[in-house]
């Protein structure tokens, strides 16, 4: 009897300590998980990117850059293609403000048709990014460009270098683009008190590079070759070479264009070109990224590393970071572009 009742006493107590101990674990996971709850987490910024177009090479490097950079310091990206289309443009910034987003980086399809879209923008005070053209007659808290005007002084000084021939002629891209507008500013920053002329100025809509190649084959039919011509990039640069091809013009005509793509960089190898203006894309992109960023964290535009100038789009003065673009031909190809990774030999040498 008195076995009975000690093992009867040893299981109550098994049971008892056991239910302690169950007791123990379930408030510890309770704890756990309130103190999980109450654990204050970093906000994670989300950043907006609204881009005219992607059909371009040069965009997609941009794009694929700007979000790498983005998530390697934890912030989402939501990117919106307006397939060259201005209101569909506005209509993804609206999207991009609706879904509380904590800055806006936008590559403007035109420069002056975008004011209301960032009047809302501000209304919910989402800063915006200009990104690499200039936004005009709104109020943007940051533009983030290669220096265009210097892009339109190598261009002039690049030319003034190599011919002597005197009438040049301009194929550019959309005359809405404010980067054209700086381009031909430098140009004749640089051109100033010497002895050239700039025949003409044509501008492709849209960048629609049929109309650049169409007026080049105009232009020939017409039997006005132009002595020298400079282009607004090297997808231009490409239709002008295909004309001049096509309608069997053999001696050679100064040609530079800019961006240093890769069909540029072979056409500079092979002589077609004389040399593209190359633009620190990547370095544009991930900086792009690391000043949105912080910009996203509520830090003051005008206080962020790099940002020392300020240029003004027609509302205000807007702080600006600027990158300096290069001057690429056959001599510093190698140095200028495969050695910083820009394109690798195998792209450039085919």
């Amino acid at each position: 009897m008195k076995i009975k009742k000690l093992i009867y006493t040893g299981l109550i107590f098994s049971l008892l300590l056991s239910f302690n101990s169950c007791s123990k674990r379930a408030q510890l996971s309770i704890n756990q998980k309130t103190a999980e709850k109450n654990v204050v987490r970093p906000h994670r910024v989300r950043v907006g990117f609204s881009i005219d177009t992607l059909a371009m090479e040069r965009w997609q490097r941009d794009v694929d850059v700007f979000m790498n950079k983005a998530n390697e310091l934890g912030a989402e990206v939501i990117v919106q293609n307006a397939g060259n289309n201005i209101d569909e443009q506005n209509r993804q910034i609206h999207y991009l403000g609706e879904k509380d987003v904590d800055v806006v980086v936008i590559v403007p399809k035109e420069a002056d048709k975008l004011s209301t879209s960032i009047q809302y923008l501000k209304s919910k005070n989402i800063p915006v990014v200009s990104y690499d053209r200039l936004i005009r007659n709104c109020d943007v808290d940051l533009y983030i460009t290669v220096d265009c005007y210097e892009v339109g002084r190598l261009m002039a000084n690049g030319m003034i270098n190599r011919t002597s021939r005197r009438n040049w002629y301009c194929i550019l891209g959309a005359k809405e683009d404010f980067n054209m507008t700086m381009l031909t500013t430098g140009l004749r920053q640089a051109l100033m008190g010497r002895n050239i002329n700039i025949e003409n100025i044509f501008y492709s809509e849209n960048w629609n590079y049929d109309l650049s190649y169409q007026h080049m084959q105009n232009l020939l039919a017409s039997k006005k070759v132009p002595e020298v011509i400079l282009c607004g990039n090297d997808a231009i640069a490409v239709s002008v070479l295909q004309a001049l091809r096509e309608y069997g013009i053999n001696s050679h005509i100064p040609i530079c264009g800019q961006d240093a793509d890769i069909a540029g960089c072979q056409n500079v190898l092979k002589g077609s070109l004389d040399f593209t203006i190359y633009k620190p894309i990547t370095e544009l992109a991930a900086s792009a990224a690391e000043l949105a960023v912080q910009l996203g964290k509520s830090k003051d535009a005008a206080s962020l590393p790099g940002v020392t100038e300020k240029i003004n789009n027609g509302e205000k003065d807007v702080p600006v970071f600027w990158l300096k673009p290069a001057l690429v031909d056959k001599n510093n190809i190698e140095e200028i572009i495969i050695n910083s990774g820009f394109h690798s030999k195998s792209e450039i040498y085919q």
